[in-house]
């Protein structure tokens, strides 16, 4: 990594603070400096032997380090050739309610999905109180792995009432929601409400997403309404930790 992009200060052994946290936190803040100057070039970082060196530390050290930033997504490694930062990094506007269709197509990317299953069922009970639906009515539920110019990036467990679209099943469900919706049903989705939390992955959930158990996810829970504030959809979705981060703006009262 070229000094005009890695400048590390030292660490401070005599801080209570594991030293891998604190070269933990040197890296990410040079590699936000990378994400500022936006440059396209392969950006690798000093090898093990050199970042020993910068920071006066063991190899054992080092290394755990680059662990926890590859698992964060903000590094990658090739056997032979080092580490690497890792340029693109997803990043989901919370504020803005939009397609994971059409947010990929905005950004350039070749967008794809994958049918996992659909049934007709009865919905859970914190379901069908989020829906507004009474206690005989049924929901589609449809079960798909979202993709990025071909890398799974999401599974989403959508939840529909079938009374507001009864010939789903029939639809082409690699397409987005919101366009079947509108074309097919009348349906404009006006606003959601959602909650963000953070996990790990489990084996299947590893297994669908190409990483490994253990992982984190962030994990999304969303009520879609419609322009009559009407609920539509319940979908409850995981993203990959490693690719993403969420982004909000905030006004003052």
């Amino acid at each position: 990594m070229s000094e005009s992009f890695f400048n590390p200060r030292r660490i401070n052994k005599d801080l209570p603070i594991p030293y891998y946290y604190q070269i933990i936190q040197v890296l990410r803040e040079s590699i936000d400096d990378i994400e500022e100057k936006e440059s396209q070039e392969e950006i690798q970082l000093p090898s093990e032997a050199e970042l020993c060196e910068l920071f006066s530390v063991n190899r054992g050290t080092i290394r755990h380090a680059l662990d926890l930033l590859e698992r964060e997504g903000l590094i990658y490694r090739e056997k032979g050739r080092g580490a690497f930062v890792r340029r693109r990094r997803v990043e989901l506007d919370l504020s803005y309610l939009c397609s994971t269709t059409e947010d990929l197509k905005s950004r350039g990317w070749e967008p794809g999905t994958e049918i996992l299953g659909i049934n007709q069922v009865s919905p859970r009970s914190h379901i069908r109180t989020s829906l507004k639906l009474d206690e005989n009515e049924k929901v589609w539920e449809v079960y798909r792995r979202r993709l990025a110019n071909g890398e799974p990036i999401s599974l989403q467990r959508a939840f529909m009432p079938t009374s507001l679209m009864p010939d789903l099943i029939k639809m082409d469900l690699t397409q987005s929601f919101y366009g079947i919706w509108s074309a097919h049903y009348n349906l404009q989705p006006r606003d959601a409400e959602q909650t963000i939390r953070t996990r790990t992955a489990t084996s299947e959930e590893a297994e669908l997403l190409s990483i490994t158990e253990s992982s984190p996810i962030f994990e999304i829970t969303r009520v879609t309404y419609d322009i009559n504030n009407r609920p539509i959809e319940y979908l409850l979705s995981v993203w990959r930790g490693d690719r993403y981060d969420f982004y909000v703006r905030l006004r003052s009262l």
